[in-house]
């Protein structure tokens, strides 16, 4: 092994965990199954947070959204929060360390990707490419606004047919916005994928919303992020698989131009999804201020390089998404910054067996849904959220008896002790890393981003 390997992560949005060819016999996912075989799968990855940009910060940073001050996509609600030259970066740290950074693909993190520690790269955030182009590049088909993700596959392997192996070592970053809305049906991988074949989720049959906050019941029921018709939710779980599959395509095609260049088996890898999608789950579509596991159980695949070994092959420890930097950092030989106060879990790939007490942190703040900020805590068994808003409300799920979270167990006599020590917990957290309350996140101080701001 190289003492600094080269960095490649690969990452993809709104990709359910539960939707990997390995463990979905319906899925197609080549590209990732050879991955997973060769790589360390964790089974018990979670997001910090289920949407697009407190997610992406959090895993730059290696903080909780609500610590580096990104809490919500940037334009909910008249929000501007972003990263700034303020944070130091993944790619900050080991560009510092002589690597050479790149990104290709959706960034969405709302600053050039220069200020974030990239010297190369693109950020596909707001590339159009119109009919005309897009039907010479046989794309014609593909919604507007994801026709960019297949130009930056493209582009990201033209960029590595440059590299010199050896010159430097390479951090890069391939990020794609699918499978993320709008759903489409890609021509190529439809026929895999019947809609009337599909299986929904338990709690789309099931779900009856008593004991739970009211606007999920509304929005299921009312919304336009409802999924009350079988017959449209089976539709656009068979696009979803269509997006995946060419998702698959496009690792794919990068990951062969690293073994072409002879660095794949010295080049460490992390393949992940920055969070999922209810995709019918509780009668309900896309993703908001939920706390279900469709949203935060998240696709984590490492490939670690030659020398580094893992005593599993598979490994089901709870890890955080908060930790993803640190822990390639570590791998890498490189030190965590003490900003990154997620730290990491490189001890995971040395055990034969996961803790017994541990435990991970998730926040949400605002989404289509409305504001309904919350935090929370998942144990091996049980999940808690504390809503700190206007809704004032609490929820406990016993994921080994209940995996649909189902039933609110929150004031039942016999979780009491349970509620009680998860809420301390939960609140400890909250507490500990400076989290406020909402007249705090509403001021024009936190909206505006001034918290981040360069003097």
């Amino acid at each position: 092994m190289t003492i600094n390997p080269n960095i490649l992560i690969l990452w993809c949005d709104q990709m359910q965990y539960a939707r990997q060819g390995r463990i979905d016999e319906a899925s197609h996912t080549p590209n990732l199954d050879k991955l997973w075989d060769e790589g360390i799968p964790f089974t018990h990855a979670y997001t910090v947070h289920a949407q697009c940009v407190p997610s992406r910060a959090a895993l730059m940073t290696g903080q909780s959204p609500h610590e580096c001050g990104v809490m919500v996509n940037y334009g909910f609600y008249d929000h501007q929060n972003r990263l700034t030259k303020k944070h130091t970066t993944l790619a900050h740290v080991l560009r510092d360390a002589g690597y050479k950074t790149a990104y290709y693909g959706k960034s969405h993190l709302g600053s050039p990707l220069e200020d974030l520690g990239f010297d190369h790269g693109r950020n596909y955030d707001t590339v159009r490419i119109e009919d005309d182009e897009a039907e010479q590049l046989g794309i014609g088909h593909v919604p507007l606004m994801l026709r960019r993700d297949y130009k930056a596959a493209w582009d990201a392997v033209d960029f590595l047919k440059t590299y010199q192996p050896g010159e430097q070592p390479l951090f890069f970053v391939f990020s794609t916005n699918l499978p993320h809305p709008p759903f489409f049906s890609e021509h190529k991988y439809a026929h895999l994928f019947p809609p009337d074949q599909m299986k929904l989720s338990t709690s789309f049959y099931e779900e009856t919303f008593e004991g739970k906050p009211s606007f999920q019941k509304t929005h299921a029921l009312d919304g336009s992020h409802g999924a009350s018709d079988e017959a449209g939710a089976k539709k656009e779980l068979a696009d979803y698989y269509t997006m995946i599959a060419m998702t698959d395509e496009h690792i794919g095609a990068v990951t062969e131009e690293y073994k072409r260049l002879g660095i794949w088996d010295d080049t460490l890898v992390l393949f992940l999804s920055d969070h999922g999608d209810m995709m019918g789950a509780h009668r309900m579509r896309l993703k908001g201020t939920l706390p279900y596991e469709e949203l935060y159980h998240v696709p984590c695949i490492f490939k670690l390089p030659v020398g580094i070994s893992s005593a599993r092959t598979v490994i089901d420890d709870l890890v955080s998404s908060q930790a993803f930097a640190g822990t390639l950092l570590k791998l890498a030989n490189i030190g965590v910054p003490s900003e990154f106060t997620g730290g990491h879990f490189t001890e995971a790939f040395t055990r034969i067996h996961h803790p017994d007490d541990e435990c991970m942190f998730f926040e949400h703040y605002a989404a289509y849904w409305g504001l309904h900020p919350f935090y929370g805590v998942r144990t091996r068994s049980m999940k808690y959220v504390r809503y700190y808003g206007d809704d004032d409300t609490e929820e406990l799920y016993d994921l080994e008896k209940d995996p649909d979270e189902l039933r609110n167990l929150a004031g039942e006599v016999h979780y009491v002790d349970i509620q009680r020590v998860l809420a301390n917990r939960a609140d400890a957290w909250w507490q500990s890393t400076d989290g406020r309350d909402v007249n705090y996140y509403e001021s024009d101080f936190f909206r505006q981003n001034l918290h981040n701001k360069v003097d």
